[in-house]
């Protein structure tokens, strides 16, 4: 009520009195604001809103381990069957019709891993200029999920006459 006289010129007051009055008049604001309880609406959907966006990063970067553990998972596996065959070709003797020269395909599906895996390749036997000393190469492809393209996975080795006899 002072301030509202000061205001329409009935009270003369100096500036310290105003500058109390003020001080007072925001202290009482200040204690009203802070005791008031509860959270109000747009507090309420800003926190939901923050807790959305962190809730979806890390469903985001979940999802992407995952496709990564699946695209590993294939590789591995396309990669243990690469090596598989090429063990079973250099048990195989020099002239064994398995390994003469040419291109000869490789059916590795395998549902016994647990998992559901297509994997297709070939190997080619190439001799390398030696003589008795061939050169197979093994590749097998698979599905690389995260970039939904083929990948292949390509072994080489070499067989010779004297120690393949």
């Amino acid at each position: 009520m002072l301030l509202s006289n000061f205001m329409h010129g009935h009270v003369k007051c100096s500036k310290n009195t105003l500058e109390t009055q003020y001080s007072e008049h925001n202290a009482m604001m200040s204690r009203r604001w802070h005791s008031e309880r509860g959270f109000t609406l747009v507090e309420a959907v800003l926190s939901v809103m923050i807790l959305g966006i962190a809730l979806g990063a890390c469903v985001f970067s979940f999802n992407m381990a995952m496709n990564m553990s699946g695209a590993s998972r294939n590789q591995m596996f396309a990669l243990n069957a690469a090596r598989a065959q090429l063990e079973y070709l250099r048990t195989l003797s020099y002239a064994n019709s398995a390994l003469n020269v040419g291109t000869y395909g490789i059916n590795t599906n395998n549902a016994s891993s647990g998992y559901y895996t297509n994997y297709w390749g070939k190997y080619t036997v190439t001799a390398n200029g030696y003589p008795g000393v061939k050169d197979i190469t093994v590749a097998i492809c698979y599905q690389n999920y995260p970039r939904d393209n083929i990948s292949t996975n390509t072994l080489t080795t070499s067989v010779s006459k004297t120690l393949h006899p």
